[in-house]
């Protein structure tokens, strides 16, 4: 089978939302992507789009979500005053075992269940692969439906056709460090933006004729890294940023490169801000985007 336009959706942190925008532009303009694939945030935004949610009443909802409500810290109340306990008395700590990330990520993961009301991906409207990392082989790992795995097989990529969306979103957005890998079959799963951060390679092996790509690795101005939590979360930024420029060079396409110029991790609630800016970009890009869809 094969595919007119394929679309790939980056990972960026809370700079995701950016997609959502282009997605709505896109659509409203009569481009409609035959398959997608996404990384990390990218991800998220893909999973929206594929499974036919609106995107104007998501982000409407999202307002009233508090973003600690959806995060669930991974060391207890118990730990915590056992580690100030320990430091304060000078007790050796150094057999004690410290958890994989900050955060669990069950939250999240329950929330995207539900928003994607439990569907796999041969459930979805549009067919959707999302890139995760084994952190334990260093292999890629792409879950999709059963007919977009290649027949061809790609080195150091497992495919995985029969998980629910939400667990495979849950996955790929796991940021070594800041959530606890997602177990699935056996495998120890990581965010994919630190081996393919804009997956334009795995359209082109599921046979997608022409690839439009939104790239949010490429910006000017970073939001400064002030915590540990940021400074894990820019590290997984930088590190995919430098293996975009290998997938840009061999995988041709369309790339946007929308620039949210000193965008912090933290800017949850900047959202919908971020949803205009995708559109503002998307528009701008339009005339450019038909000449290649057309040529």
């Amino acid at each position: 089978m094969r595919y007119k336009i394929g679309i790939a959706l980056s990972g960026g942190g809370v700079r995701g939302a950016v997609h959502l925008g282009v997605l709505k532009v896109l659509a409203q303009n009569g481009i409609y992507p035959d398959i997608i694939s996404g990384t990390s945030a990218g991800s998220i935004a893909g999973a929206i789009y594929a499974a036919g949610i609106d995107i104007d009443s998501f982000v409407e909802k999202l307002k009233d979500i508090q973003a600690w409500k959806i995060l669930d810290p991974s060391f207890t109340p118990a730990y915590v005053l056992m580690l100030i306990f320990y430091y304060w008395t000078n007790k050796p700590m150094v057999m004690w075992s410290v958890p994989d990330g900050l955060f669990k990520g069950e939250k999240i993961e329950y929330y995207l269940d539900d928003l994607l009301q439990k569907k796999k991906f041969d459930e979805l409207c549009i067919p959707l692969s999302v890139v995760s990392a084994d952190i334990n082989t260093g292999e890629t790992v792409v879950f999709c439906s059963r007919k977009n795995i290649p027949r061809k097989k790609i080195p150091n990529t497992v495919f995985i056709p029969d998980a629910k969306v939400s667990e495979a979103v849950r996955a790929s957005i796991s940021l070594p460090g800041v959530f606890l890998p997602k177990n699935i079959k056996g495998r120890k799963l990581v965010d994919g933006g630190i081996k393919d951060n804009i997956p334009v390679d795995i359209l082109y092996h599921q046979r997608a004729k022409k690839v439009l790509a939104v790239d949010l690795g490429v910006t000017t101005g970073r939001g400064k890294a002030d915590s540990m939590l940021e400074i894990l979360m820019a590290s997984v930024d930088i590190m995919g940023d430098e293996l975009s420029c290998y997938i840009r060079k061999n995988y041709p396409g369309y790339y946007l490169y929308p620039d949210l110029k000193g965008v912090g991790y933290r800017d949850f609630r900047r959202i919908p801000e971020f949803v205009k800016y995708g559109e503002e970009v998307a528009y701008k890009a339009l005339p450019e985007i038909r000449k290649f869809l057309a040529s």
